[in-house]
């Protein structure tokens, strides 16, 4: 086609099919030019099982592979929670930042339930949000008595159960169990 010809609208479809286009605008700028402006998809997360789908800065799943080695948070939950997923995860990077253990990996359930795994491996269980303690409550309780545990014990847990209203429940490696015994 030609500057009069050319279908913009095919053309602007056709851009925003390639992976690491999130948006396309064109238009004609007279005499004989189009412009084009291209928005870039900016990847905030891995999202799902590795299939290659990643999660956009807005929420937005969409596939493609990193070009280079990007260390990102790995998300997932049911189809069409991403947006809710990406939110939760940076609610629970900032509520985690005093005792420095950013959550690796954020999984909402498809009952609602959420779990996260912190950079050195361990497993947080949130559970589901809750009326009489809600999941914001139950992770700062998390930030406020982990030092005292895991000084206490000196060794870190393997996973924290924090689906409780009123407390939480640790699990340690059998090793660290071993020990405790044999020191009665």
């Amino acid at each position: 086609g030609n500057f009069f010809t050319v279908d913009l609208e095919a053309l602007r479809r056709a851009l925003e099919e390639l992976p690491w286009v999130r948006r396309a605008e064109l238009w004609r700028k007279w005499p004989s030019r189009i412009e084009v402006r291209i928005e870039e998809q900016q990847a905030a997360a891995h999202w799902g099982d590795g299939q290659g789908e990643l999660v956009n800065t807005f929420g937005e799943v969409f596939a493609a592979t990193l070009t280079r080695e990007q260390r990102l948070p790995r998300l997932s939950g049911p189809a069409g929670s991403s947006r809710e997923v990406l939110r939760r995860y940076g609610e629970f990077a900032e509520l985690l930042k005093p005792v420095g253990l950013p959550p690796a990996q954020v999984a909402l359930s498809p009952r609602l339930a959420w779990l996260l795994k912190l950079e050195d491996g361990m497993l947080v269980e949130l559970g589901r949000e809750q009326l009489k303690a809600p999941i914001r409550m139950r992770l700062q309780r998390f930030v406020d008595y982990y030092p005292t545990v895991s000084d206490a014990r000196h060794v870190r847990p393997l996973a924290v159960d924090m689906r409780y209203p009123n407390g939480f429940a640790l699990r340690f490696p059998a090793s660290a169990v071993q020990e405790v015994k044999g020191k009665k």
